[in-house]
């Protein structure tokens, strides 16, 4: 459950590129999201194995088929988010980087407002199993609160909010590090001819995203209100929904 919202948290981070210094911790924290997502698929690798096995199985209850339909479309939209990543890297794999990569930043941007809508899904579709797990992890059988796991928890959370923040003052702002190439292949020479020019950048460099200025606030605290009311937007309707269709299942076996 804290691997679940640390990285539920990273993620909505990574929606908006200007949190924090910018770039250098969206690449990064990137990079701790895929393998979070590694981490998370080992811990739960035998519901895949068996489910895989049974996934054409008739008996297979179809909420179960569903839930893995949507995993694999959610495992293919997070890997193009990280591959496009890499693809379009500055600060951590620049030398992977594509040049004219206006297509590719678009491509990561769409698989990472499609993985944000899976997202939502996923948790709508297991609200009722989070809940029921946070309740016998955070109470015992008394109805008492359990201390330790609150605070282990509470610390887990704090060591992630903490090495955020550590990147953030350690780790260079992307805008001083990356000078364009048209910039300078026209600084002022030392014969003063281009001295005072201000060059233009080429519309595909524009297009690139290289000279484009991120729109919005980098207030991290905004970013997580705003995206968590868009995944509640999703949640609310999908958990409503799947209790209506089971009610309406239950009354159909009673009536047989």
């Amino acid at each position: 459950m804290v691997l679940d919202l640390s990285m539920a948290i990273t993620f909505v981070l990574l929606m908006n590129p200007r949190v924090f210094n910018g770039l250098p911790f969206h690449e990064m924290a990137g990079l701790v999201i895929a393998v979070a997502i590694l981490i998370h698929i080992g811990l739960n690798y035998r519901w895949v194995i068996n489910t895989t096995k049974k996934i054409f199985a008739p008996k297979l209850p179809r909420k179960t088929r569903f839930s893995f339909l949507l995993n694999i479309l959610l495992l293919i939209s997070m890997t193009t988010v990280i591959v496009s990543g890499i693809l379009i890297s500055r600060v951590v794999f620049p030398n992977l980087a594509i040049e004219g990569n206006h297509f590719v930043r678009g491509i990561h941007d769409l698989s990472a407002n499609m993985t944000l809508a899976l997202v939502g899904l996923h948790i709508g579709v297991h609200w009722q199993w989070i809940m029921s797990t946070c309740k016998k992890a955070f109470k015992s059988k008394e109805g008492k609160w359990r201390k330790g796991v609150i605070a282990s928890a509470v610390l887990s959370l704090a060591v992630l909010a903490g090495g955020m923040y550590w990147i953030s003052l350690n780790v260079k702002p992307s805008e001083g590090d990356f000078k364009p190439k048209f910039a300078e292949q026209n600084a002022p020479s030392f014969d003063g001819k281009t001295a005072g020019t201000m060059p233009t950048p080429p519309d595909g460099e524009i297009r690139d995203g290289k000279f484009r200025k991120e729109r919005g606030s980098n207030n991290p605290l905004l970013a997580l209100l705003t995206y968590f009311a868009i995944w509640a937007a999703i949640i609310i309707p999908t958990y409503y929904l799947e209790k209506r269709m089971l009610k309406n299942k239950r009354a159909k076996e009673a009536s047989v």
